[in-house]
């Protein structure tokens, strides 16, 4: 074959894989990951990262509240990355804490945020539902009793997720699961078997299990 045709194989094949890399999405560590969009870290293949599935990795636990933008308790790929670019922008800076984004709707810097500056964000569709007092307007105290309301709710909802899957692999019945019930029933949870079975009797319990929230 001519070596000039070889080299332009080679060099159209390298193109086609930048092109595929550069179209993959990034994952939830920020690295850019399999063509599918996937997230790394969601376990649970729910579509975002809860703080149970951030808590296997202390950098992003830490910054969990920071990153989770709207209080919900998951991060959803839009909330990756806030951290870096936002400081450019204004909306991260030091001081203004997880109320960064918050502060930058609030173009005519009142303290509070109306409908109209809400109007492109996340907050336009639950704004009548966070607006406590009905005058038009959310202040930071009805800010984080949204969060926390939302936050609550989540935790309940998870918990609910949790004792359903726990029952499901529990084959037996007697509240506790084995090694095999554990490969059987909880895959994901398999290859930390020994390091959440800290007392080495062989059965993981629900405490053993359940998420830690901070």
């Amino acid at each position: 074959m001519n070596i000039s045709l070889v080299r332009l194989s080679i060099l159209a094949a390298s193109i086609a894989m930048a092109g595929a890399a550069f179209a993959a999405p990034p994952s939830a560590d920020g690295h850019r990951g399999k063509a599918d969009g996937k997230f790394q870290l969601d376990t649970n293949g729910d579509g975002a990262v809860d703080a149970a599935e951030a808590a296997a990795h202390p950098r992003l636990a830490a910054r969990f509240a920071e990153l989770d933008a709207d209080g919900n308790g998951r991060l959803e790929r839009g909330e990756f990355g806030r951290g870096h670019g936002s400081r450019h922008k204004g909306m991260g800076r030091r001081g203004s804490g997880p109320f960064g984004h918050i502060i930058a709707m609030d173009t005519d810097g009142d303290g509070r945020i109306s409908k109209a500056e809400a109007e492109d964000s996340r907050l336009a569709g639950r704004f009548d539902q966070i607006d406590g007092n009905r005058d038009g307007y959310l202040v930071r105290s009805e800010l984080m009793a949204s969060a926390d309301q939302r936050r609550s709710e989540h935790r309940a909802k998870a918990a609910e997720r949790f004792e359903t899957r726990f029952k499901q692999a529990d084959a037996n019945g007697d509240g506790r699961l084995s090694r095999a019930e554990v490969e059987a029933g909880w895959e994901h949870k398999a290859k930390a078997f020994a390091f959440l079975d800290e007392d080495r009797d062989g059965y993981l319990t629900r405490s053993d299990l359940a998420p830690r929230h901070r």
